[in-house]
């Protein structure tokens, strides 16, 4: 498991050390530092797919994962130096990759101690591995097929894009763990109702299940198009009244957020034990009860053992995972917060770190914390 990540000269990180957890999570402002977090773990793992060698030898900056441009565009406004460095704890063992960032090229040497296996490389080339930005699927006439070497690592693309194709391979035969599986009391539709729509274990209809938190009666189904290159995906809405549900309806008519969260459902209903999900703002486009939701299934899926770390502005995600520690679906130690902050002097990122107690609530609100909700109720009542 990913135990902490540190950072030299990294964007706004000029030194940082940023620990890790089962479930991560990256709180703070705009521009603070949580997004290099994602970014710089999806570097080396993408340099590793893009790299055949025993050790690696070199950061790709461009690649399926991240686009982060050339050496200037990444190494920190106030280096002292001219290395960029990034160092992971996997499994109690460290590993640092440090490059030279005085070339203007995409592709940066690193500076090799040692030509055997690394434990961490191992780790982070051969475990299931998702990152889902935050610009994501959005509603389509049709959807591409994923290539040969995405599907069979079980990649749904960096914005979701393999999803539909996934789930058109996918959905009828994957079963979902138990821990993970939608509460059927939980949505507010009619027992009957959710039943219908729960009906097994599959991935279609667990995904259906969590998708009544966000637009309930909602059913979706992919189907890949003879010939082509393409995916199709169809909703459709059940009720107690109609009961052979509605028609089939285009992504583009049910609304943006379907669409838009689905990638993170299924990624987080379809993840192997021992997987890691780095995901950017699951709560887009959502209403807070579906952001709830999502932070319940995130805790969900941490605590049966998917590493997840998740950027998000959400005090709706926070609380759900609150309550899911209270609720006792995920042990409070296993919840690591980090709210991030920019130094307006320095520009260097920090961070602090909040501690989850058992009941759900929190040992320390840093400024700026999901706290403006308070702020501004105090403003009210004045």
């Amino acid at each position: 498991m990913l135990e902490c990540l540190t950072l030299h000269n990294f964007k706004s990180a000029r030194d940082l050390e940023v620990p890790i957890s089962n479930l991560t999570v990256l709180s703070g402002l705009n521009g603070s530092g949580k997004s290099s977090v994602l970014q710089a773990i999806s570097l080396v793992r993408q340099s590793l797919l893009l790299s055949q060698s025993v050790r690696l030898p070199s950061l790709h900056l461009r690649g399926p994962l991240v686009q982060l441009g050339v050496a200037d565009d990444v190494i920190s406004d106030r280096a002292t130096d001219n290395t960029i460095q990034i160092g992971l704890r996997v499994d109690g063992l460290q590993t640092h990759w440090i490059s030279n960032a005085t070339v203007d090229s995409d592709i940066l040497e690193i500076q090799l101690d040692a030509l055997l296996p690394d434990p961490g490389e191992s780790y982070l080339r051969n475990c299931h591995f998702q990152f889902l930005q935050a610009d994501r699927l959005t509603p389509q006439t049709h959807y591409e097929r994923s290539d040969s070497f995405s599907r069979d690592m079980g990649f749904l693309g960096a914005h979701g894009q393999f999803t539909p194709d996934y789930l058109a391979e996918h959905g009828d035969r994957l079963e979902v763990s138990l821990a993970r599986r939608c509460p059927k009391t939980a949505s507010g539709l009619p027992n009957g109702l959710m039943d219908r729509i729960v009906a097994t274990p599959k991935l279609y209809d667990q995904i259906s299940g969590w998708m009544q938190h966000l637009s309930p009666g909602v059913r979706l189904e992919a189907g890949r198009l003879s010939q082509t290159d393409l995916v199709s995906l169809r909703f459709s809405y059940a009720s107690t009244e109609i009961a052979q549900g509605s028609g089939r309806r285009r992504p583009s008519n049910v609304g943006f957020g379907l669409t838009y969260c689905l990638p993170i459902v299924t990624a987080c209903l379809a993840a192997p034990q021992g997987a890691v999900l780095l995901l950017e703002n699951p709560e887009a486009h959502l209403h807070p009860r579906g952001q709830a939701a999502l932070g319940t299934l995130l805790a969900k899926c941490a605590a049966d053992g998917v590493q997840i770390i998740v950027e998000t502005h959400s005090d709706h995600v926070l609380n759900g995972i609150r309550l899911a520690v209270k609720h006792g679906e995920i042990a409070a130690e296993k919840v690591q917060l980090c709210n991030f902050t920019r130094d307006p002097v320095t520009g260097d990122s920090f961070i602090e770190t909040p501690v989850v107690l058992a009941n759900g609530e929190l040992t320390a609100w840093p400024e700026g914390f999901f706290d403006e909700w308070e702020k501004s109720l105090e403003e009210l009542l004045r």
